[in-house]
């Protein structure tokens, strides 16, 4: 079976051992420690043994450089038969293993001659592969052995394979290796740093794709380090620490604490008990076992690898550590390094009580806060955790520095009742710091999903500041809770008019920009697109022309952008302002926004027809949202990831992420959890067959949908035509089809493209193909228009079913063909297959293997295998995302919907 991720090395395995006795003879494999050298040798051994090759192996210790050829021993024992040698071999070889026989010291280059001869005798029945592992703890007559050679290679069909930590192997033996890759004798095998998608591969399906880039980006690609963060106690480093000299070993714990980098001076002037000349050579002890290294501006120094100082930094006890931090810190400090330098250390070693202390750590979090408010935030806890008893202005200013900075990091429960405190303590003369508190509140408040508490903080303190006050961010937090709260703001039209009027006065583009989007929402709840589109125009105009350093402070503003220009049909547009936010959220640890916007993006997809990428960003935000805690942010995203997959012709699957969005959800009967509780009713519909058309009446305020905006209304009656069909009761679906077309603005296609599907769908439901014909029709120009063609390939499918039960077979074959490349390119697999079983029902030749490309025939192969797509995409080396698309082709011309159906058909072909 092919290692993850090292198809290419394997390969090369697989071609030096081919080539026994043919040049290269050398295959040297080198790498940093723990990047699978070993793995590959050990498939190297397995291969060679399965061809038939004698295979010794030998592996150098630290412990073993005071014996002479340990290694080697090692790989000759119960391969020397003494009564097979001569007088002259045993004597020499006397000094490599025991079995050699007595004799007395002789000179080194008779052994090197007599081992060589030794190896060309046990090569010749059917060739060898000696293996010498760890070269850089080699002896030295071992180190003379092998650059012996390399100079002189044995007459003989053999593989010398020797493995090493390049920043740790004598220099002769480099010399040598590179004079002989020069000549062509010695093959290179470096095993890079493992991929994502071999990551994907080795942790298996049930880790998430946040997941697996976590720990590739901890790990640094290497599959040890992956294998410590994994399993419990694989701390192997522990030994390498421990086993250290016990000034190296001190010296090592110090430069941990120091940090991940580290100036030589700092540990030397920090070590009370040991002399800095001391100190410099287990410096340079440390650097010659690889376990800290040069950094690139070849003045610091750093460890090989996070969990190598980690093991380190572990090896002293609590109160040892906190002693050196606070050493480290004093050092810092007579250095006058800057408070973002000296803040770790004070925080991992102040008192309870230290004002100085809290201090600083507050001025550091302060400037560090825009670029890694994560970090910011532990100092700020540690502040809190430092302040003395009792009331003060310090202490008030750290309550709401850490509300604010775990409010961007997505600590939502924690931030709130940080906020909550300091807002009791604020004095009432304080007016800007009571307005910016209670702000974040709202809005921390709001993300939790607790509507009512944040409004009527928000209204209090409305009511309690000065007439003379600059309301404007609590007026448009106000207008924010509603749309959340109750999907609409028109009644609130004149609190953005304030906002606006205050955006402008104070010259602030990008609060000016968000009272335009706030306006776009008003304008479009009240079904005046005009006013939208114009709202939507200027907040576009303001936002595009700043730069992302000045939205960075405040990403939400994309997220609302975007929603407006999804309302508006204008989805491009919309992507685009969406992955912008993203972008910004993710690089200054702004979880609280980021779920947000990674489930808008998977609404937006949707319409762009572009499913499994909406599924993956459904996901996403998923994953986000468990990070940071926020059930209401969870139950937003799985409930848009089951409405896709719904959609998408995956009924089952929609019901089972329904059901969570509701638990998510919560009992407050909000906009979002209306939408989850009828996205779960939808979907068990779809599933069983089973009306109940009542309970989603009853959720969405009665038939004329009375929660629902006007202008929203024809997406419901759609769903609620699909539904009435799925049960059988086409009149009441038509009645809901005559609602959707009322309620459809002809500004936007692509509600009107759906009440034309609708109609079409009960039209031919009622045996009426002519009129399915021209409304599908009609459907297909209006998707078409904004590009919709995950929509206007369920238009096609339902214009091709109409145009055969016509009696037009030729003009059926091109409309259902059209419907299943539009699936297949919206990776909706169910659908694209039905569209294929229809094409045979006209007698359209049936696809079978043949007409799947050589790509499709290979990834068909792996999942009748059972391979995930995940495996398949590490196999292959290209992404999941095609994987899907390629899937989506196969089922589409073979006409199956599911992996099992697939298998079955391949294991058919194959008997």
């Amino acid at each position: 079976m092919t290692l993850a991720g090292r198809a290419a090395e394997v390969a090369t395995i697989e071609a030096a051992l081919t080539r026994v006795g043919g040049m290269p003879w050398v295959l040297e494999v080198r790498g940093e420690p723990g990047i699978g050298k070993t793995r590959l040798i050990d498939e190297l051994r397995e291969r060679a043994r399965a061809q038939g090759l004698l295979v010794l192996a030998g592996q150098s210790t630290e412990q073993g450089r005071s014996t002479a050829f340990s290694s080697l021993n090692e790989a000759l024992s119960g391969h020397v038969v003494p009564e097979d040698l001569s007088r002259a071999q045993r004597e020499a070889l006397k000094v490599v293993c025991p079995t050699g026989g007595p004799g007395a010291d002789v000179e080194t280059y008779r052994v090197q001659r007599a081992i060589r001869a030794l190896l060309q005798t046990l090569a010749k029945p059917s060739g060898l592969v000696l293996v010498l592992e760890d070269l850089h703890w080699a002896d030295d007559p071992t180190v003379g052995l092998v650059t012996h050679l390399l100079r002189h290679p044995p007459a003989a069909p053999i593989l010398l394979v020797l493995s090493y930590r390049l920043a740790q192997v004598p220099a002769r033996v480099t010399a040598a290796i590179d004079r002989a890759v020069a000549a062509g004798e010695v093959e290179r095998l470096e095993p890079a740093p493992l991929s994502v998608a071999a990551f994907a591969e080795l942790l298996g399906p049930s880790a998430s794709r946040s997941r697996v880039a976590a720990l590739h980006r901890d790990s640094g690609g290497n599959p040890f380090y992956l294998r410590l963060l994994t399993e419990d106690g694989a701390n192997e480093l522990v030994d390498e620490i421990t086993a250290l000299p016990p000034v190296s070993r001190h010296v090592a714990r110090t430069a941990a604490v120091a940090g991940e980098e580290f100036d030589p001076g700092l540990v030397a002037a920090v070590m009370a008990d040991v002399s800095t000349r001391d100190t410099l050579a287990a410096l340079d002890d440390l650097l010659a076992r690889d376990l800290i290294q040069v950094d690139a501006d070849d003045r610091r120094l750093r460890f090989r690898h996070p969990l190598v100082r980690a093991a380190a930094y572990q090896d002293g006890d609590d109160e040892w550590r906190a002693n050196a931090h606070h050493r480290v810190a004093a050092e810092l400090a007579e250095r006058d390094a800057p408070v973002v330098v000296r803040a770790q250390h004070i925080a991992l070693s102040a008192k309870q009580g230290d004002v100085d202390a809290v201090d600083t750590l507050l001025r550091a979090a302060t400037a560090l806060m825009p670029e890694d408010p994560a970090t910011a935030a532990g100092w700020l806890r540690a502040a809190l955790r430092l302040l003395p008893p009792g009331d003060s202005p310090l202490r008030l200013r750290v309550l709401t520095a850490a509300g604010h900075a775990l409010a961007i990091t997505g600590d939502l429960t924690e931030s709130r009742a940080l906020l909550r405190t300091a807002m009791a303590d604020i004095p009432s003369d304080d007016v800007d710091t009571r307005i910016a508190t209670t702000v974040q509140y709202a809005t921390v408040t709001r993300l939790l999903g607790r509507y009512a508490d944040a409004r009527a903080a928000l209204d209090r303190e409305l009511a309690t500041l000065p007439p003379d006050a600059d309301t404007s961010r609590l007026k448009l937090e106000l207008v924010l809770v509603e749309v959340v709260r109750a999907g609409e703001v028109s009644k609130d039209m004149d609190l953005i008019d304030d906002v606006l009027a205050a955006a402008r006065e104070a010259q602030d583009p990008l609060l000016e920009a968000c009272a335009h989007t706030a306006a776009a929402w008003a304008g479009y709840t009240a079904g005046d697109l005009d006013r939208t589109a114009a709202s939507c125009d200027a907040a576009k105009a303001l936002l595009d022309g700043l730069p992302d350093g000045e939205i960075a402070g405040w990403v939400e503003p994309m997220l609302w952008l975007s929603q407006a220009e999804r309302f508006l049909d204008r989805f491009d547009d919309a992507l685009r302002h969406d992955d912008r936010g993203i972008a910004l959220a993710r690089a200054t640890g702004r979880n609280y926004v980021l779920t947000s916007l990674l489930s808008h993006r998977a609404l937006v997809l949707r319409w762009l027809g572009r499913l499994g990428e909406a599924a993956q960003s459904a996901q996403d935000g998923v994953e986000v949202a468990e990070r940071i805690n926020s059930q209401a942010r969870r139950g937003v995203a799985l409930q848009t990831w089951s409405r896709v997959r719904l959609v998408a012709g995956a009924p089952a699957d929609a019901v089972r992420l329904a059901r969570m969005a509701v638990a998510a959800a919560g009992a407050e009967p909000d906009w979002w959890q209306r939408n989850a509780r009828k996205s779960l009713l939808l979907a068990e519909t779809e599933v069983d067959r089973v009306d109940r058309m009542a309970e989603v009446l009853d959720v969405l305020g009665g038939p004329e949908l009375a929660t629902i905006v006007p202008v929203n209304r024809p997406l419901d009656y759609v769903e609620l035509v699909a539904a009435d069909l799925a049960v059988g009761n086409v009149d009441r679906a038509a009645d809901w089809a005559e609602r959707a077309e009322r309620f459809a603005d002809p500004k936007l296609p692509s509600r009107t493209g759906l009440a034309h599907l609708a109609w079409a769908l009960v039209l031919f439901a009622r045996g009426d193909p002519a009129g399915a014909w021209a409304r599908s029709r009609s459907a297909v120009a209006d998707f078409d228009q904004r590009g919709n063609q995950f929509d206007a390939g369920r238009a096609h499918l339902v214009w091709g079913l109409a145009t055969a039960a016509i009696g037009n077979t030729s003009g059926a074959i091109v409309h259902l063909e059209q419907a299943s490349a539009l699936f297949t390119e919206s990776e909706a697999p169910s659908l694209a297959a039905r569209a294929t079983r229809e094409l045979r029902q006209l007698g359209r030749r049936a696809a079978g293997t043949d007409t799947l490309t050589a790509r499709e025939l290979e990834i068909a192969d792996l999942v009748a295998g059972g391979a995930t797509n995940k495996q398949i995409a590490a196999k292959l080396v290209i992404s999941e995302r095609t994987v899907g698309t390629h899937l989506s082709r196969i089922y589409a011309k073979l006409g199956v919907s599911s992996r099992a159906a697939l298998a079955a058909k391949r294991t058919r072909v194959e008997g």
